[in-house]
């Protein structure tokens, strides 16, 4: 037998969140939850998943019924939050405004978003290096509700060329955003660069700003 089916074996089974019964869901969602408020005053690092079982009032063992490690529960929590960001479930964009100035709003909420919680910001970058295959499933969902509500702001715009924009910017908003974390970049110029890269893919949205 090799080592990779070996790892297999040794893994857990964790129960499909989808196919547990209300009450079951409801304590995993307390976990997630309390594992998230946690978050916000201390970071990944320093929290202990016994500090997660303390606040959501559950056993240990009852959040590893859940969740196979640490990484794995903070990972359902940063999809979470990003599910809960009023932006992504705020409604259509404005289809006042033309595609530049709704992506443009978009990236510069997301940079706020960071930097109103920034042990999220360090969290996503400590997740994105995993290689934990169920890590790395959670922290996909969370990437594809974020690209998709990038790609809702061009609505109007051909498939093909909106999906190239979302590409393109979000490469540059991830850049920044670790510059940022690392405290090689700060939030003002990373707004400045954001636009500047909007400006250079709309140069007629640019024409027109001050």
């Amino acid at each position: 037998m090799g080592a990779g089916a070996a790892d297999r074996q040794d893994r857990p089974v964790l129960p499909d969140p989808a196919s547990l019964p209300r009450g079951q869901r409801e304590r995993r969602q307390r976990i997630i939850d309390a594992a998230g408020e946690l978050l916000v005053a201390d970071d990944f690092e320093r929290i202990q998943v016994r500090d997660v079982a303390e606040r959501s009032d559950v056993a240990l063992g009852t959040v590893y019924r859940y969740f196979a490690s640490k990484d794995h529960l903070y990972a359902a929590v940063l999809r979470d939050w990003s599910a809960t960001d009023p932006i992504t479930r705020g409604g259509a964009p404005d289809p006042a405004l033309p595609p530049a100035e709704r992506i443009r709003i978009r990236l510069h909420h997301s940079v706020h978003r960071f930097e109103e919680y920034p042990t999220y910001l360090r969290l996503q970058n400590t997740l994105r290096q995993s290689t934990d295959p169920v890590v790395c499933a959670l922290f996909a969902e969370f990437s594809a509700q974020v690209l998709a509500s990038y790609r809702e702001q061009l609505f109007d715009l051909p498939d093909e060329e909106a999906e190239d924009i979302v590409a393109v910017v979000t490469a540059v908003l991830a850049h920044e955003l670790i510059m940022f974390g690392l405290g090689r970049r700060n939030v003002a110029e990373v707004h400045r660069l954001l636009d500047r890269a909007v400006d250079m893919i709309f140069p007629t949205a640019a024409a027109g700003r001050p």
